[in-house]
């Protein structure tokens, strides 16, 4: 007998235990998803020019305008005339004074604290040619997040979902605390990248284990609302940066939110499905034991023998496994490869323009969080739509649409700042639903044995995109409409990837490595025969058969099968 009958059978698909078990993990995203794109605000800058006095530490613009017309020169930006932020004039005490010559800032450069009072940016003076130290940042918190999917990933495969969260909220929690206070650039960049591993590995292995506790019929709804609590989060971090405007303070609180979720080592229960495939009988009975107690629901005895019974390995079969096995198979290595290539291509262009969106013409704090409403809103949509006509369509979709997004930009001219600014606010939900459909996709493609590792994969390639993203938007010093097509093409291969993987929609979770071979071609178009089907060997079997509906009951046709 497998969980998932016992899911249909006995416990329910979606009974107390189960919605316990995934509020959990609803409640984790707010503080993951503000964690994420906390760079937004924590590395803003800031209008600014040349410091025109070495000692001058008076406010930006609280010189005269007479002197910063002789010391700063105007340039033009996006077919606006203002105050050049590297440059100023060589002449005697750095104005205009008998030569128009410019050079470089020579004594540091002044902020604007109308939008924010201090940054990183501001703090470290990461602005002209000390800017690349800034998108050097968001490289690096990238890395942590590759490498983070990937150890959460093995360490979960290997011990289990409850402690790999509750060690990746310690890891968020106190790698936040000690960026907050530190006043090293490179120590917050280390930090930052263990916070980024951190978050990345609680999100990801707390999404598998609530996808694992519930039934297939409730994998939807559940993955779309933990995927949208992300989201959620960039709402908090807008309201959150609004009233806190240095950023170690903002920095601070972040770190806060994750307080609560200490609690989660009394409170999350490990996933019964987790523990039947690795074996572990005793902690499996318990488990469900539990569950059925919390569920008010009696389970048989023989019940509990037959779930937690030793499976008989078939040979060459074996009890742990490592990355190797998400290659063995042509099955499984497709899904991998490609799984991986369409999330290195969607968080490419889905961090380079949540992190835009602050940038953009207009008040930054109204645009991110106008831009995280959209996104929940159409999120809600995919929802909908993903209930009815399944993953491939909608992920692959909108990825097209946010690709046709970044190439109409590419084709506005920039002077047009506010045509860009609605455009991009489209390309930047519709890669925002993207994302969070595919995040409740990908761990459906992988076996129960190998699941979070397959999802650490893709995680870790999905990074990749991350970390480049930043530098791809250095070539608009190349050509100012690059980096924007260069995002239109990455979202149209992408979309076109998706549609060479399998449909998961109303499929049980595969569990064994067989089973994910085997998950593609269960896709197949149901033809006709005049063959007479046998008894299935087991339930799994009948996943190959064609349903009927006979008297108003789905019943197993003994006439037709689906094509392998």
């Amino acid at each position: 007998m497998e969980y998932e009958d016992v899911l249909r059978q006995y416990l329910g698909e979606f009974g107390r235990y189960q919605k316990l078990a995934a509020l959990l993990i609803v409640l984790v995203g707010p503080s993951v998803g503000a964690t994420m794109f906390a760079q937004a605000f924590l590395a803003a800058t800031p209008a600014h020019h040349c410091r025109l006095y070495q000692n001058d530490s008076s406010a930006m613009y609280g010189h005269p305008s007479e002197r910063l017309n002789l010391s700063v020169p105007m340039e033009n930006v996006d077919g606006t005339w203002r105050y050049s932020s590297c440059l100023m004039y060589n002449g005697p005490g750095g104005t205009s004074a008998g030569s128009n010559q410019t050079v470089r800032c020579r004594d540091g450069w002044e902020y604007d604290q109308s939008v924010y009072r201090s940054t990183v940016v501001t703090d470290y003076d990461l602005v002209c040619e000390r800017h690349w130290f800034k998108e050097l940042g968001q490289s690096i918190f990238m890395v942590g997040v590759s490498a983070g999917g990937l150890i959460s990933g093995m360490t979960s495969d290997r011990f289990g979902r409850r402690p790999t969260v509750v060690a990746c909220i310690v890891l968020q929690m106190g790698s936040g605390l000690a960026a907050a206070f530190t006043t090293d650039y490179v120590i917050f960049l280390v930090l930052r990248l263990l916070a980024g591993g951190a978050a990345n590995g609680l999100f990801y292995v707390g999404l598998t284990l609530a996808i694992e506790v519930i039934g297939s019929s409730k994998r939807n709804v559940v993955g779309m609302t933990i995927s949208l609590s992300w989201a959620v989060g960039g709402v908090f971090l807008g309201g959150l940066a609004y009233f806190l405007r240095d950023w170690w303070s903002l920095q601070l609180a972040l770190a806060v939110m994750s307080a609560p979720l200490l609690s989660y080592w009394w409170l999350l229960p490990e996933s019964p499905r987790w523990l039947l495939s690795n074996n572990r009988t005793e902690q499996a009975k318990i488990s469900l034991q539990k569950a059925a107690k919390f569920n008010r629901v009696t389970i048989p005895d023989e019940v509990y023998e037959k779930v937690t019974k030793p499976k008989d390995k078939e040979p060459g079969e074996k009890s742990k496994y490592n990355l190797i096995d998400l290659f063995r198979g042509p099955g499984l290595r497709m899904i991998t490869v490609t799984m991986s290539s369409v999330w290195f291509a969607t968080v490419a262009v889905y961090y380079a323009l949540i992190i835009g969106s602050a940038d953009l013409a207009g008040d930054p704090y109204s645009n991110f969080v106008l831009g995280a409403l959209l996104e929940i809103g159409l999120s809600l949509v995919g929802l909908v739509a993903m209930e009815k006509w399944g993953r491939r369509p909608v992920v692959g979709g909108f990825l097209f649409l946010s690709g046709a997004a970044c190439l109409a930009v590419a084709a506005t001219p920039t002077e047009r700042q506010d045509v860009i600014r609605y455009i991009s606010l489209l390309g930047r939900c519709a890669i925002g639903v993207a994302f969070t459909t595919l995040t409740v996709y990908s761990p459906e493609v992988f076996p129960t044995v190998v699941r979070t590792m397959g999802v650490g994969v893709a995680n870790m390639s999905s990074r990749v995109g991350g970390i480049l993203s930043p530098f791809v938007s250095l070539l608009a010093d190349v050509w100012p409409p690059l980096p924007m097509l260069t995002f239109g093409i990455l979202c149209t291969l992408g979309g076109a990837g998706v549609f060479s993987l399998p449909e998961t929609f109303g499929i049980p979770l595969p569990d064994t490595l067989e089973d994910g071979e085997k998950l593609g071609r269960r896709q197949q178009t149901k033809i006709g025969t005049t063959e007479k089907r046998t008894k299935p060997n087991s339930n799994r079997d009948l996943d190959y058969i064609g349903p009927v509906v006979v008297s108003g009951h789905i019943i197993w046709d003994n006439c037709s099968f689906y094509h392998t």
